[in-house]
């Protein structure tokens, strides 16, 4: 007897030490009870106020240090990215836009267009809420593009496909594909002009499931794969809230927002994912990847208090909360998958100058060597020396 109630009390000792250890690893990547200050942000600037707003996602062209930036309305975005929330189709009187930025700030707009019956080129008559994006450069000219653009259509989540060539003030549109496995896309990796992986962030799109869901850290996302003849099929699934998708080589990195941190995935012969390992992220919730190919580096932008940063979703306003910080990780790339990646903090912001930060990429051009933020809530871009 003795020893069975010794046996009881020494399993409930080590729950109540997992439960602590969980509980204090969730409050570490809210950001409960912490105050954050600035680190390496006094030469950074905000730019494009007025334009360049709901950045959310930000790629950098390898070949010519050009930035593309997917941007929307913030009104909209507070409604759509909030799915429960009431909602009023009357605050999508702005459409969303595709941007191109050089090295000096200059940037200029990508018109989306589509071909009519009479093979007349006319403005993209779908509707347009552009989340994450990817392009596919040629490898046999990389001048030409294929634009993979997260497109939230109401009540039928799609991916939409623009081709483009370098240097043009438009692209023209070449599919929209859907899917029953496509519920909720969040980013997308382009693997060809037709193939590519997207991350589902949630099973369920509204309602108590979605709640629950999310409240529970079920593993509900997965990773969706569009192959060349153009079938879908899961390529990765139970991975808890997968967000930003990016790849090294042969592999493929994803952030997962509830469970925070990046997991790494090899292709396997037939695409699906393999996985391998992942890296920690303790005190924060990542959302985009980006590679910096120069160097080998990955870059993760993080939220650090993220009820602020719903505070600011909400009310995208320094009079609603200054307190919505970011942090910046890079993380040290390997060629081997299972590896776990070192990482280091190379930027934070208390919550003043870039609340509500998605994407951080590197951008070199013309012997500018500069980070790029996105903010998917905020009026501007944010730039800053390296």
């Amino acid at each position: 007897m003795y020893f069975r109630s010794f046996s009881v009390l020494a399993v409930a000792a080590v729950a109540l030490a997992l439960l602590a250890i969980q509980v204090k690893t969730t409050l570490d990547a809210i950001g409960f009870g912490k105050t954050y200050t600035n680190v390496n942000t006094t030469s950074c600037r905000q730019i494009g106020h007025g334009v360049l707003h709901g950045c959310e996602d930000i790629i950098v062209d390898p070949h010519t240090g050009l930035a593309y930036l997917a941007c929307g309305s913030i009104a909209a975005r507070q409604r759509w990215l909030n799915p429960d929330d009431p909602y009023d189709i009357a605050h999508e009187a702005e459409t969303d836009h595709v941007y191109v930025m050089s090295e000096n700030d200059t940037f200029s707009e990508i018109h989306l267009l589509e071909t009519a019956a009479d093979n007349r080129l006319i403005p993209f008559s779908q509707p347009l809420r552009l989340h994450g994006f990817d392009i596919y450069w040629d490898p046999a000219d990389p001048r030409l593009m294929t634009f993979m653009l997260v497109n939230h259509q109401p009540g039928n989540p799609a991916i939409s496909i623009f081709s483009f060539k370098r240097g043009a003030d438009y692209m023209v549109h070449v599919e929209t594909v859907a899917s029953e496995l496509l519920r909720s896309p969040n980013n997308i990796l382009a693997l060809s002009p037709r193939a590519f992986y997207a991350t589902n962030d949630v099973k369920y799109t509204h309602g108590i499931k979605r709640s629950l869901s999310a409240n529970l850290r079920l593993a509900h996302g997965s990773i969706v794969l569009r192959n060349e003849t153009g079938h879908f099929s899961v390529a990765a699934p139970a991975i808890r809230y997968p967000n930003g998708i990016a790849r090294y080589n042969n592999t493929v990195l994803v952030a997962s927002c509830s469970d925070p941190g990046i997991r790494t995935f090899s292709i396997n012969p037939d695409y699906t994912l393999q996985p391998h390992g992942r890296t920690n992220i303790r005190d924060g919730i990542p959302d985009n990847l980006s590679v910096d190919t120069q160097s080998g580096y990955v870059y993760a932008t993080t939220f650090l208090k993220i009820g602020q940063t719903h505070k600011f979703f909400h009310s995208p306003s320094l009079e609603t909360t200054r307190t919505a910080g970011t942090r910046i990780r890079r993380f040290g790339l390997t060629d081997n998958a299972a590896q776990k990646m070192e990482s280091e903090s190379v930027l934070v912001d208390g919550g003043e100058l870039m609340p509500s930060a998605t994407v951080a990429v590197i951008q070199r051009r013309n012997q500018v060597q500069r980070m790029l933020v996105g903010c998917v809530m905020c009026n501007f871009v944010v730039t800053c020396p390296i």
